[in-house]
């Protein structure tokens, strides 16, 4: 990339962060955006039901993964077996290929396994937060009420 299309990318790139008038443009935290600029009520509920779902189809896409993968690559299998022995190196070849990609998909099948219960970890703080955060709150009125 020559140097003057980098300087132009970068004006570019800073005339938008400025909102095109020039005058850089803050982040808004902790407040709600101006009247008329975009955002609606805030609302920061999460909903673990859809997480829970998530890690539910998450981990059973790496079981049935897990399952197909232990077959899947057995024609590769016989047609490195059928032509063995006749001097030619892309049967070993062919064999060390499909042993790699088989590595690589029973890695991305553990993954999404772990991803599934990490998922299901944070949709579990969070259920348990919000429990804590409701008993809190009952307490709180409980005790203003005895006031």
């Amino acid at each position: 990339m020559a140097w003057d299309e980098w300087e132009e990318l970068k004006a570019a790139a800073a005339q938008r962060r400025a909102g095109g008038t020039g005058t850089p443009v803050h982040t808004r935290l902790n407040q709600l955006a101006p009247a008329g600029g975009g955002g609606g009520a805030p609302d920061i509920a999460i909903r673990t039901k859809g997480v829970h779902g998530a890690a539910e189809d998450t981990e059973t896409l790496s079981r049935h993964a897990m399952t197909r993968l232990s077959h899947s690559l057995d024609a590769s299998d016989a047609v490195a077996a059928a032509h063995q022995g006749n001097g030619w190196l892309s049967p070993a070849r062919l064999k060390t290929c499909a042993a790699k990609w088989e590595g690589q998909l029973v890695s991305l099948a553990r993954q999404m396994g772990e991803l599934s219960a990490q998922l299901k970890d944070s949709a579990h703080g969070y259920d348990k937060a919000d429990a804590e955060a409701e008993a809190r709150l009952r307490a709180a009125v409980q005790d203003l009420g005895q006031v």
